[in-house]
């Protein structure tokens, strides 16, 4: 790492409120699941392994890249023109920095989300200036290398006006035996007129907690393109919102999760229409098997005077087998009266007729599922920007069925 510096008062501050916060507020709860089995205390914020960089990112193929192991930034670089990269302890000092930092996501969300601040001192900014067009991806890795580490990295992104930038993160364990507290927290603002497309693969051991934030906010004609794969963890707790903040924004989540064993997939997603002429899409599609169990909370507001706001949110799971379960909690608060506002949830099984024609064609029985539980997936797998790790989210669906 380039150095270190003494954080300024002000930082030094939201991290003392968040400390105050976390010991008095209530972990987050509802009738289908209880996060008080999440201890983070109980892990260490300093474990560190040294490991090697893994042959993952292709620098031909990338804009930049960094690094995370555990849970220090270790590396970073930029490779492209108009990209500029700063770890926390450099940004600290950059205005663009400070007017954005923890303005997506306040440090009193939640107990787990004032714990990240509280125990912060590891990020990444990332601006992309103003007409800045990068076309290659920014490759970024979490690499949790250290049993009953504490992991709590920060991420930044701001795409200036007229800018377009495209982002793949992937946070992955380097074997399944240590266990770990993954707690991290991205903050997204696309600025007028600018293009973010943001994908993500999770897929840290199934020893692993995690509790991470990832909102965007989105400017006049702007667009955030959001899509995530949720693999890994035993309980994994992720939220997201999109806020459209001006007309013309556009908002895009997508995401899919596969649970086996006794893994928890507990996902929230946010439409949020601040202003009309706006649009957001949710898409999610989920699998279980064995004794996996996802909860889905979804919800679409629209506020007051926000007219001619156009949001769609659907997500569908399949059951594998008997002993999976899922739950879904889809919603709308709809405070204007010119809008197109829909949503709709459904579990099931696979439908046998579609088995049944794949194994007239000479396939078997459980191979034809698999390519049924892929094509149900293809819409997100396809948006991976790095073809090595569309190959990558590809064989770890499939290791699932081992």
């Amino acid at each position: 790492m380039r150095g270190t510096k003494t954080f300024p008062d002000w930082f030094l501050k939201i991290k003392e409120d968040a400390r105050r916060f976390y010991q008095q507020a209530e972990a987050p709860r509802n009738k289908y699941i209880n996060l008080n089995v999440i201890h983070p205390e109980e892990f260490d914020p300093e474990a560190f392994t040294q490991v090697d960089i893994p042959d993952k990112i292709t620098q031909e193929e990338t804009s930049g890249y960094a690094v995370f192991v555990d849970n220090r930034l270790v590396e970073w670089k930029s490779l492209s023109d108009g990209l500029d990269i700063y770890p926390l302890e450099e940004a600290l000092e950059h205005p663009v920095f400070r007017k954005h930092f923890s303005k997506a996501v306040e440090p009193d969300r939640d107990k787990f989300t004032a714990y990240h601040y509280a125990m912060l001192k590891s990020g990444l900014f990332i601006y992309v200036e103003p007409d800045a067009r990068i076309e290659k991806p920014f490759h970024l890795l979490f690499i949790h290398a250290s049993d009953r580490a504490s992991m709590h990295p920060h991420v930044l992104i701001v795409a200036d006006r007229f800018s377009r930038f495209t982002y793949l993160e992937e946070a992955f364990s380097i074997n399944d035996e240590i266990t770990g507290f993954y707690n991290p927290v991205v903050e997204i603002f696309a600025l007028d007129e600018s293009r973010i497309y943001f994908s993500s693969i999770f897929h840290m051991n199934e020893k692993v907690l995690s509790y991470g934030r990832r909102r965007g906010i989105i400017g006049r004609n702007a667009l955030i393109d959001i899509n995530h794969g949720w693999l890994g963890g035993s309980i994994n707790t992720n939220h997201t919102e999109l806020l459209m903040d001006a007309p013309g924004a556009e908002g895009e989540d997508t995401q899919i999760f596969f649970g086996r064993d006794s893994q928890t997939h507990f996902l929230t997603t946010r439409l949020l229409h601040r202003v009309g002429d706006s649009t957001g899409n949710v898409l999610v599609r989920g699998a279980l098997k064995d004794r996996a169990h996802s909860i889905f909370d979804g919800l679409i507001r629209i506020y007051h005077g926000a007219q001619r706001s156009n949001a769609f949110l659907e997500e569908h799971t399949i059951l594998l087998n008997p002993g999976a379960r899922s739950d879904a909690i889809p919603g709308l608060e709809i405070e204007a009266n010119d809008v197109r506002c829909t949503h709709s949830a459904t579990v099931g099984e696979l439908e046998e007729e579609r088995i049944f024609y794949l194994q007239s064609r000479g396939i078997p029985y459980e191979e034809a599922r698999k390519m049924l539980v892929m094509g149900f997936f293809e819409f997100a797998i396809e948006k991976i920007p790095v073809e090595q790790a569309r190959e990558r989210l590809i064989n770890l669906i499939e290791e699932k069925w081992n």
